[in-house]
């Protein structure tokens, strides 16, 4: 099952001594079911950046997969850390996210996170992902 959808991605960053950051982004993508599992696919422009993203959901488990002006794999698993990485044209760096709360619907996809470079605390992530069929 392969569906056309548009995309709302909010992103809240919490980062110890700066105030909150909110970003959002809306995008339309593709959602594609395959395995038991469902794959969000979208395209986004960053720092003069194409960044081709894939989010792997599953029921207890999600991974953000980005490639093109970056490449950045972020797994998540409720209350565990996980390890991914960073490639860009500094190095790569590992990250470490563990998930406080994670929530998958059949329209929605919510992670908050605190998220490590290397061995240093970043701050806390939040990300929201709202997808509905859209008019392609």
């Amino acid at each position: 099952m392969k569906k056309s959808v548009k995309i709302k991605l909010t992103t809240t960053i919490r980062q110890p001594g700066s105030d909150e950051q909110v970003m959002e982004l809306r995008a339309e993508g593709v959602l594609t079911e395959k395995g038991g599992r469902r794959y969000l696919q979208y395209e986004e422009r960053q720092d003069e950046l194409d960044i081709r993203t894939t989010v792997k959901l599953g029921e207890q488990d999600a991974v953000v997969m980005r490639s093109g002006g970056l490449q950045m794999r972020l797994p998540f698993l409720l209350d565990k850390e996980q390890t991914g990485n960073l490639r860009n044209g500094e190095g790569s760096f590992m990250l470490t996210t563990k998930a406080h709360e994670l929530v998958v619907t059949e329209s929605r996809f919510r992670v908050r996170y605190d998220l490590a470079l290397g061995n240093d605390y970043v701050g806390e992530y939040e990300m929201e992902i709202q997808f509905m069929e859209g008019t392609k």
